[in-house]
């Protein structure tokens, strides 16, 4: 794999984790009869869009991350009546009549009676926007329309709706069903309806997103990708350009089988032999695509700490093996490099990167009055530069695929630190209302304590400046001195 197919594969990875981290909150959210309107991937001018049932999924023009929208979560969100209170308003039928008497020639007889054509087109329209699909929505409108006829009592005009309602849309009891969005709104719909237990799942599902996304990479990667053995076998991983290998016809995924006749399975008996012939003509022995071929190569004769010995130009792969089922999961849970071994390992370094010294020192290294270390922090774009650093062979893949499985891990935690805006954030507001409203409750008064949200906006703020001023410096860091991973 090249460099710039290793960094492909990490952005589009990331994009992909970040999709999934919304898709995190937006399934908890949904299960809880939430209302989840929008499920988008970036950010900026809409560049496509379709609807599905209430939500309208899409594509900003700036792929720069996604968002789910989960009404209730913020202050000016508004909730939606139950459609027959909606579409059968006085104050909305009014304004259907004017528009139509605007659109009617003067002099014109007098149209039908009963409600406006617009009211109509309303209630189909909000039907749809409730996730009704077009064939219901059609038998919908035209039995109540039908019902209530030349009719313009907007009382029994509600009354008929919600009998046809009740006759087209079976009630499974779950709130957020379509019987639910239709006949009573977002009534018990709005994240702060929900019970504290549900809103947690639904905070913390997209951190969960991201470590359910690790543990599934260290599975595959530990059960279909050998595991480097630290051993040298004796196939052939790369040739040097104008050594005497190259010139005898050695390939890339040859295999030695012998020198001057002389088999052996043991790479450093092989290589000894060749060390003991520089400048003699000597014959190797390789098997290719299921034949054995004779490579006659001449060992160039090169000092070794005062002895001459013979080198042709080629480096031997790396032995990888396979784990079983149980080894693989075993590894990429307790390994030293699975799961659990990252993860506490990411929480230290967060620790580190953002207590006092590590921002300092981050800073000290922007200024270039201290040097960067491979164990300091690291933003996106200094990230997909290691990504790209990564190669081919068995190790780059390795290398790449741990990449991908420490940023997830990271943004996970990161995630959950408990300041506005992060998810974290909320869950701490969360708990923070739990823990008042409990004392509330034992001195027998009322449990309606919440966050004044201009609270929350004075933590965030800070918190924004001072992520802005690290993410900056990073950015700096990663674009005037970056990263190299060790030869």
């Amino acid at each position: 794999m090249s460099g710039a197919t290793a960094i492909v594969v990490f952005v589009v990875s990331l994009l992909a984790a970040i999709m999934i981290h919304e898709l995190g909150h937006f399934l908890t959210a949904r299960w809880f009869g939430m209302r989840a309107d929008r499920y988008f991937l970036g950010f900026g001018p809409t560049l496509w869009s379709t609807r599905r049932g209430e939500t309208e999924y899409g594509v900003k023009a700036f792929p720069l991350g996604g968002f789910v929208t989960i009404k209730g979560m913020s202050p000016l969100d508004e909730r939606l009546r139950p459609v027959g209170e909606q579409v059968f308003d006085a104050y909305a039928v009014d304004r259907d009549r004017e528009r139509e008497s605007e659109l009617v020639p003067a002099g014109a007889p007098a149209g039908p009676s009963g409600l406006p054509d617009a009211t109509w087109d309303r209630l189909e329209a909000e039907l749809r926007r409730r996730g009704t699909n077009r064939d219901l929505t059609d038998r919908i409108v035209q039995r109540t329309r039908i019902n209530v006829g030349d009719d313009d009592d907007l009382r029994h005009a509600r009354t008929v709706f919600n009998e046809v309602v009740v006759g087209e849309v079976s009630d499974s009891g779950r709130i957020g069903d379509l019987h639910h969005r239709i006949t009573k709104g977002d009534r018990g719909r709005f994240f702060a309806d929900r019970p504290a237990w549900q809103r947690a799942i639904v905070l913390v599902a997209g951190s969960v997103m991201h470590f359910v996304i690790a543990i599934a990479v260290l599975l595959g990667m530990f059960l279909f990708l050998g595991q480097p053995t630290g051993q040298i076998g004796t196939t052939v991983d790369s040739v040097m350009p104008g050594e005497p290998a190259e010139q005898a016809g050695l390939r890339p995924g040859d295999q030695l089988l012998a020198v001057e006749g002389v088999r052996s399975q043991d790479y450093a008996e092989l290589r000894d032999l060749i060390r003991q012939r520089p400048g003699e003509p000597t014959d190797l022995l390789v098997a290719r695509g299921g034949e054995e071929l004779t490579l006659t190569v001449t060992p160039r004769a090169v000092d070794d700490e005062g002895e001459t010995i013979g080198q042709v130009g080629f480096v031997p792969a790396e032995i990888y093996e396979r784990y079983t089922v149980t080894e693989a999961i075993e590894e990429a849970f307790v390994g030293p490099i699975g799961f659990f071994a990252l993860f506490f390992g990411s929480l230290a370094a967060l620790v580190r990167v953002f207590s006092p010294s590590g921002i300092m020192q981050m800073l000290s290294q922007a200024t270039g009055a201290e040097e960067r270390t491979l164990d300091g922090a690291v933003g996106l774009v200094g990230a997909a530069s290691l990504a790209g650093q990564t190669g081919g062979g068995g190790r780059g893949m390795l290398t790449l695929l741990l990449l991908i499985v420490s940023i997830n891990i990271f943004i996970g935690i990161f995630n959950l630190v408990p300041l506005p805006p992060l998810d974290g954030g909320h869950l701490a507001v969360l708990g923070i209302e739990r823990a008042v409203n409990a004392v509330r409750r034992a001195r027998g008064q009322a449990q309606d304590f919440t966050v004044d949200p201009r609270a929350i906006v004075a933590v965030a703020i800070p918190v924004l400046a001072v992520l802005g001023v690290i993410l900056v410096a990073i950015l700096w860091l990663d674009i005037t001195n970056p990263l190299q991973l060790p030869g």
